[in-house]
């Protein structure tokens, strides 16, 4: 560890440098308090405490740009998971800023891994350890439930693409660790894209099983189906079911049924009356949204909604559980100061029936690694946090 005292003659923090985003720190501290902490991994070029426009007060994180990438790399070695600061409860969090900008070999894509199959004994610093034989790593972040229990996998973030495509080739597969039924899995994490893209095919394919588990529709109903699905493909006209998923996570049972009868049970005029039905869904809770997407609907009627993906926003929230009724509102929290979602949300229906509906059809229902938890909110558990 270099001295805090030290100094350098450098005007620039050199080209490949990281702007650092560091959570978890005690709101007491400020730029000063930070600097003299970070400056014992190396000279600091610039550092700012995010703090509440209003008020001052710090938000409990900052930015820190050091003038060199092996030093901010030291600190979040030191202290990212590791170190917890007097008066908090979790440890310090730190990682490369959303705003840093990557080009070439330095694209995050390019050299983030997912790990599988992966020891639920293993903390940070032992996955860091299986893979520094690989190369400098950036980031390390093995993922917990709500209990802080390990789910058997993790993300590592090399300093590049040579050194991720390394550890891929030495460790896919290469042992099983215990308590897991198969190989270690090693791979290039999943883009946002793919992740959109397999949330909707899982809720395809649960809705698609409530389509074909209701006996009263006959074989024309299919083809309607068939022929909204179509439209949904950006004008490609085939079939499959990641179509299915974003026709009816538009519409859902209900409205499908009712766009069915709209168009007077003729194929052909059927995804018209399905597209104008969806939209005027959406439109309709759009403008019902507040500021914080909170409003609520008749007793009985309103659902919280936890174990939700990071990933998951606003409109996928609403566009889930449309299938169930008349949504009104649909909000997922979001932590204040780290920007990310909390993994839980808010939806209301203008019927109870609806938020049963919803609660027998997605209570329990699996999205990836997770599985949904559905219950009424009273005005006991208004704030599940």
């Amino acid at each position: 560890m270099n001295s805090a005292s030290q100094v350098t003659s450098q005007t620039e923090p050199d080209p490949d440098a990281i702007k650092m985003f560091v959570g978890q720190i005690p709101k007491n501290m400020d730029e000063n308090d930070l600097q003299k902490m970070f400056e014992d991994y190396g000279p600091v070029y610039h550092l700012n405490v995010l703090r509440d426009k209003n008020t001052g007060q710090s938000k409990g994180c900052c930015f820190v740009t050091f003038y060199t990438r092996k030093a901010a790399l030291d600190a979040q070695n030191a202290l990212h998971n590791v170190k917890t600061m007097p008066m908090m409860h979790h440890p310090i969090q730190m990682k490369p800023a959303d705003s840093e900008k990557r080009n070439g070999d330095l694209n995050v894509e390019e050299r983030k891994l997912f790990v599988g199959m992966l020891s639920k004994k293993l903390n940070e610093n032992d996955v860091r350890m299986m893979f520094a034989p690989f190369g400098t790593i950036e980031d390390c972040t093995v993922l917990r439930d709500a209990t802080s229990t390990s789910k058997g996998c993790a993300f590592v973030t090399f300093a590049s693409r040579v050194c991720a495509m390394n550890a891929i080739k030495g460790m896919h597969h290469s042992q099983t660790m215990e308590g897991c039924s198969s190989p270690l899995v090693v791979k290039i994490a999943d883009t946002q894209k793919e992740k959109e893209q397999k949330k909707m095919q899982q809720v395809a394919s649960n809705l698609f099983m409530q389509m074909s588990n209701l006996g009263a529709l006959g074989p024309q109903y299919l083809a309607f189906l068939q022929q909204a699905a179509a439209a949904g493909n950006m004008g490609s006209g085939n079939f499959n079911m990641g179509n299915m998923g974003n026709a009816l996570n538009a519409v859902g049972v209900q409205q499908l049924l009712a766009a069915a009868a709209a168009a007077g049970n003729n194929p052909a005029s059927f995804p018209n009356a399905f597209n104008t039905q969806a939209q005027m869904q959406q439109n309709a809770a759009a403008a019902k949204q507040s500021e914080d997407g909170r409003i609520p609907g008749p007793d009985g009627a309103n659902l919280f909604i936890y174990h939700l993906p990071q990933e998951f926003g606003d409109q996928d929230l609403m566009q889930m559980f449309m299938p169930f009724g008349n949504v009104v509102s649909a909000k997922v929290f979001i932590d204040k100061q780290t920007n990310l979602s909390k993994c839980f949300g808010f939806v209301s229906y203008d019927t109870p029936m609806s938020a049963q509906a919803a609660i027998t059809s997605m209570n329990g229902f699996q999205i990836g690694m997770k599985r949904l938890k559905v219950q009424l909110k009273r005005p006991k558990n208004d704030k599940p946090y």
